[in-house]
């Protein structure tokens, strides 16, 4: 869809990773986000060709920031950077009602900081475990899962296992 770089050679590799499209097919199939959605990191546009029509995106590689967003969607759903995750966290709680991530499972389950944003934010509703990341297609080993964060959910966490 965009000719971007690839994560070879990159100086912030770990920011670098691109969803394999039928992991984005499966994670919106198990989602299933309808209404307003925005793709904050487009990359090469995996989630974008599975979202819902008319879902908006940004890529910082294109010109659009995603922390320049000021609107409110009914859904975010993205693979983010890892580096900085907190941030993209906070901001995507502050837009969203429902926020979907690909992501390492320690980057969430690690962090008494981010953890206490769940908490603020609501919850996590599920999570779809994925395996590691070598089998979804990224060149890490850690276990990876779609996790859904809903605004002000307080019950139990569903877990699938894709």
């Amino acid at each position: 869809m965009f000719d971007m770089p690839r994560t070879k050679n990159l100086q912030n590799y770990s920011d670098a990773h691109f969803t394999d499209r039928e992991i984005a097919s499966l994670i919106v199939d198990w989602c299933k986000p309808a209404g307003s959605c925005l793709e904050p990191a487009l990359g090469d546009g995996a989630f974008l060709e599975v979202l819902p029509d008319g879902t908006e995106w940004c890529e910082i590689t294109h010109g659009r920031d995603f922390f320049d967003v000021e609107s409110c969607y009914d859904w975010i759903v993205t693979n983010p950077p890892f580096s900085n995750m907190t941030d993209w966290m906070r901001h995507s709680f502050d837009l969203a009602s429902n926020v979907v991530f690909l992501i390492p499972l320690s980057k969430l389950f690690s962090s008494a900081p981010r953890m206490s944003l769940v908490r603020e934010y609501g919850g996590i509703r599920k999570v779809l475990y994925l395996g590691s990341g070598r089998q979804i297609g990224f060149d890490i080993g850690f276990p990876f899962g779609a996790v859904h964060f809903e605004k002000d959910y307080t019950g139990p966490i569903d877990w699938a296992w894709g």
